[in-house]
């Protein structure tokens, strides 16, 4: 049976140890020839989808969004992890929303003061994360072999506009 700790872990290992970091296959007793998938470096980030719009200089932005839409989490392609275990693994993390897809409605308003001499600026979309990925293949000597690397886009139940202001 597989366990996580720290990571998706597919296969069986012999022997899994109950604590350990997530970087350090022998701690947690994975130098097993078992298939290792590791999300970590979480960063929030808006996921905008559509239009930047652009007001000013000073003054009030309003917005009403009318168009429904939806926001996909992604992965690197040449990781090999799929986008439901990203996202299953940024649950375990307590990425609380996170979600493989992300839809919204047609009506969403928004307004907010924008400074005198600036430009505001404005776009819809999903708050979440961006994410470092990995897949590797433990040994039995506790090394990794056939690591692969990316990014992954984890989008979350959250949305709406992320408002900026800007110079010009």
């Amino acid at each position: 049976m597989a366990s996580l700790l720290g990571g998706v872990l597919v296969g069986t290992p012999s022997a899994a140890a109950a604590a350990g970091s997530g970087d350090d296959p022998e701690a947690l007793g994975r130098c097993d020839r078992v298939w290792v998938t590791n999300v970590y470096n979480y960063k929030s980030k808006h996921h905008g989808k559509g239009p930047i719009y652009k007001d000013g200089r000073g003054g009030t932005m309003t917005l009403t969004k009318h168009e429904a839409g939806e926001f996909s989490s992604s992965v690197s392609a040449t990781v090999g992890v799929s986008v439901k275990a990203a996202v299953a693994e940024a649950k375990a993390e307590g990425t609380v929303g996170a979600t493989v897809k992300t839809t919204w409605g047609t009506s969403h308003s928004f307004s907010h003061k924008i400074a005198s001499n600036k430009y505001g600026n404005a776009q819809y979309g999903t708050f979440g994360h961006t994410a470092s990925v990995e897949k590797y293949l433990t040994l039995p000597d506790c090394k990794k072999s056939q690591r692969k690397t990316g990014t992954a886009k984890i989008g979350n139940k959250t949305q709406g506009f992320r408002f900026w202001q800007t110079n010009s």
